[in-house]
């Protein structure tokens, strides 16, 4: 397999690079904790298999072809983007470290729907599993093979990677539980997000 380590360095670098799914997971580690954290880096990492296996199949293709699937799929997901920074935005500050209550505990089972979203609905990721990973391919050894390897590659390094982070985030948590950086926090979350959306909206392919 061709220079495998400097596709396990791209990875990593595309992993590390702040984006929705390091917001969401810096938000929701924050204000709910390690275990929510890691439930929406679950979610991110399944949007990853997601994508691969969309690439597998050709249907990525089909989609990145098609000028309609992929505005469809770069829309929905500035759609959510901005849902997501609007909720945020006009949701009620609370305590980063009061206790949880039942409707804090149904909202955390929305943290890996959040993680999932904002990867699988992320049209850059299509165009990278589509046009990426073949680079990495020599047709004269076993194929499969190293489609499996180049498949768990990125799940493992972006899940290895956001697990660090949220136990990072995670471990100053309790530093930060002050009304003045809870208001900033939600704001600019909320913004970025906004931010994110509207960037990915205009973006061309």
């Amino acid at each position: 397999m061709n220079h495998y380590f400097l596709f396990i360095l791209t990875t990593l670098l595309i992993a590390i690079t702040p984006g929705a799914d390091t917001v969401l997971v810096t938000k929701n580690t924050l204000n709910q904790g390690r275990k929510v954290g890691l439930k929406t880096v679950a979610g991110v990492c399944t949007g990853i298999v997601i994508h691969e296996l969309l690439a597998i199949l050709g249907l990525s293709a089909i989609i990145a072809s098609s000028v309609l699937l992929f505005n469809i799929v770069k829309y929905a997901g500035a759609a959510f983007l901005i849902f997501m920074g609007i909720s945020i935005l006009l949701s009620k500050k609370k305590s980063i470290t009061a206790p949880t209550t039942t409707t804090e505990q149904k909202s955390e089972t929305s943290s890996f729907l959040q993680g999932l979203l904002s990867n699988v609905l992320n049209p850059k990721a299509i165009i990278f599993f589509i046009s990426f990973l073949p680079q990495f391919i020599k047709p004269e050894e076993n194929t499969s093979l190293q489609m499996v390897l180049l498949g768990i590659t990125p799940v493992l390094v972006t899940l290895i990677w956001l697990a660090i982070y949220v136990n990072l985030i995670n471990y100053v948590r309790k530093w930060f539980n002050k009304p003045a950086f809870q208001s900033i926090f939600q704001r600019a979350t909320g913004l970025v997000l906004i931010t994110l959306a509207m960037r990915l909206a205009f973006e061309k392919r």
